[in-house]
């Protein structure tokens, strides 16, 4: 079988006809199916498909992917594209896809699919270089000589009259166990994504060392089945791959449905836990706390009763020292407009909410995070003042995460604000 990848942008509308660069009716019907599980990842228009934040991979079944790219700014280059959707991937899940810590223009080049399926193997590789886990099991099994206890009862029912078949019980020493057998489930998906010279032999490698592991068809299921287990810690990055593998190849998934298996991300959420994931790192160097999805505080009492809350006040991020409330943030997947003087000029949906947190928190930053592009380069450092709160005098900033440098830098911070501490 061909398979092919149709290679589109969040956003981007697509004609369904009978083209290459088309969705076939078949495979918007399946589309169609899919968005009742994922709301709001596509619109139907027309003989047309527009796309959302989502972004991933949606198997289109027939051999063919669907990759679902983010757009930055103006830019439509599906490699850049790709560049930022795996730099984001590396700092929201800790995903060590990358041998130098960095997206080379190679990688970014390569269709999504065969990254991911090609990071897989690497995690594979790794944990057989350190040692696949192997546990005790019983077995049941009639030999030549005793090994472990004799059964009694099957020796003198069953090998009465032979001498040379004797009913063993033991412990074994065996690969085969629920974490392998996801690992391997994976590994069998994969096989027919497994393009290219590096990505078969690391195939083959992989196929050879989980050869005593027996092949399951229920892989996906067993994944969500599995338990903590401290002796497994180092397999969490292969097993996250593993998950997001079958979940999309796993013929278990395909069997039966009309709807399109996908590795969706909401861009929303990713680029949050990127950005997250990088400041906690630099907050912990600096003696700092960063709280994620802060809640506790509500805008407005009732009238009469300040027992009791409304409206819950749920920022995306809050820095702290100790005690005491540096800044509240929010990050925002979208574009941020610039006027004519070259200030920065967020939604004013958005300044609103900063206006809320910082109303409650008692804090005197408030922060708007958006994603860097080209199109700021002329841009300024623009912070603007908030009514005040009480005795405090609260700064709204706007900055911006570049999501093409792979140590995810920080555009318009600044000097002694809380943020610039960060940096």
């Amino acid at each position: 079988m061909e398979f092919r990848t149709l290679t589109v942008l969040e956003h981007e509308v697509v004609p369904v006809g009978s083209g290459a660069s088309t969705l076939s009716p078949i495979e918007a019907e399946r589309l169609a199916s899919m968005t009742q599980q994922r709301p709001g990842f596509c619109v139907f228009g027309h003989r047309s498909v527009r796309f959302s934040q989502f972004v991933g991979l949606v198997n289109l079944g027939g051999g063919r992917v669907l990759e679902v790219l983010p757009k930055v700014g103006e830019d439509a280059d599906p490699a850049l594209a790709r560049g930022t959707l795996l730099r984001l991937l590396r700092w929201a899940y800790d995903l060590p896809i990358f041998a130098a810590g960095s997206v080379d223009h190679g990688l970014q080049q390569r269709e999504l699919l065969d990254v991911f399926v090609l990071a897989y193997l690497k995690a594979l590789a790794r944990l057989v270089r350190i040692g696949l886990v192997h546990r005790y099991r019983i077995d049941e099994e009639d030999l030549r000589v005793i090994r472990g206890r004799l059964l009694l009862q099957r020796q003198a029912t069953t090998h009465a009259m032979r001498v040379d078949r004797i009913a063993s019980r033991f412990d074994e020493l065996t690969a085969d166990n629920p974490w392998n057998q996801v690992l391997k489930a994976a590994l069998i998906a994969a096989r027919p994504w497994a393009r290219g010279v590096e990505s078969g032999r690391l195939w083959l490698e992989m196929a050879a060392a989980f050869d005593e592991v027996p092949t399951r068809r229920d892989g996906l299921s067993l994944h969500g089945r599995l338990t903590k287990d401290r002796q497994v810690d180092h397999y969490a990055a292969a097993l996250r791959w593993a998950g997001w593998i079958l979940r999309l190849l796993s013929p278990d998934v395909r069997k039966g449905t009309n709807s399109a298996p996908e590795l969706l991300f909401d861009m929303n959420r990713l680029f949050e836990a990127a950005v997250a994931t990088r400041l906690r790192h630099r907050a912990g160097s600096k003696g700092l706390q960063l709280h994620l999805q802060h809640t506790g505080r509500h805008l407005a009492d009732l009238l009469g009763d300040a027992e009791r809350k409304y409206f819950r006040l749920r920022p995306d991020l809050v820095l702290s020292a100790g005690p005491e409330v540096l800044a509240v943030a929010d990050t925002k997947w979208s574009r941020v407009d610039v006027d004519r003087r070259g200030r920065l000029a967020p939604p004013d949906a958005h300044a609103y909410q900063l206006h809320a947190y910082a109303a409650v928190y008692p804090c005197n930053e408030a922060v708007l995070i958006y994603p860097w592009h080209e199109g700021l380069a002329d841009a300024q450092e623009t912070a603007y003042q908030l009514p005040p709160a009480g005795s405090r005098r609260p700064v709204l900033h706007v900055i911006c995460a570049d999501v093409a440098d792979d140590d995810l830098s920080f555009h318009f911070v600044a000097d002694g604000s809380s943020f610039a501490r960060l940096r």
